[in-house]
């Protein structure tokens, strides 16, 4: 009978983490992407989804504040150069956790390759005990 292979827990929780940290960065993105594309055409704060993605973003855009001055187009919106550099900065610590997503999945492969290899070594060994012991040798005669 085959027992279930379990992988070590560290493995698992470092995906896990890995996957949350992971849809962290791009929803980041997305948010940033769309406060830029809101601004430059000005939309109108008061809406329900406009104020959300101002709020949310904020908090993302945070540590890059005041690194590039907001650029005018038109007559009344602008262009958020550091949420465009936040967006790429993101995306570079997105790639990051993609990496390690990766490295935790082929970490998972390899535990479950080896314990696949030693579980089916240990049935060959039971198996070639079991022949051993069932079938009584018979004596060979020895030549002199």
């Amino acid at each position: 009978m085959d027992k279930e292979i379990k992988v070590p827990a560290y493995l698992s929780a470092g995906k896990i983490i890995s996957y949350a940290l992971y849809a962290w960065v791009i929803f980041g993105i997305i948010v940033l992407l769309l406060r830029t594309f809101l601004l430059a055409f000005s939309a109108n704060p008061d809406t329900w989804f406009v104020n959300f993605v101002y709020n949310t973003s904020t908090t993302f855009l945070q540590p890059f504040r005041g690194i590039f001055p907001p650029k005018s187009i038109g007559v009344t919106g602008y262009l958020d150069v550091a949420a465009l550099f936040a967006a790429i900065i993101y995306g570079l610590i997105g790639w990051g956790f993609s990496a390690l997503i990766h490295y935790f999945q082929a970490k998972i492969d390899e535990f479950t390759i080896n314990a696949k290899a030693v579980a089916a070594r240990k049935r060959q060994a039971q198996a070639a005990a079991a022949a051993n012991t069932a079938s009584p040798k018979k004596a060979v005669p020895r030549r002199v």
